[in-house]
């Protein structure tokens, strides 16, 4: 993976291609350590992604089920079917 840099710190312009193990290297400050806080922002921004994602995956299937619900409770009466009642409401 490539990744181009432009104007963060000290870095006017860089490429850095990620492959396996990478070692930056090079004399005091010339921004290794800035590539590295950047590569760290990188990950745990995906990070929050894709906990964020899982997290609105299950909000949007339990609102898919809560409606389900309605739409069987306008008809069925849940007092009736206790195995229906189960299902709904697990203990």
């Amino acid at each position: 993976m490539l990744i181009n840099i432009e104007n963060i710190g000290i870095i006017k312009k860089a490429t850095v291609e990620i492959n396996g193990l990478t070692v930056i290297a090079g004399e005091n400050d010339s921004g290794k350590s800035t590539i590295g806080k950047l590569f760290f922002t990188i990950i745990k921004g995906f990070q929050a992604y894709e906990e964020e994602l899982a997290e609105n995956k299950n909000d949007l299937i339990m609102e898919k089920i809560e409606n389900i619900y309605y739409l069987i409770r306008r008809s069925v009466d849940f007092n009736e079917d206790e195995d229906l009642r189960k299902e709904f409401f697990p203990p």
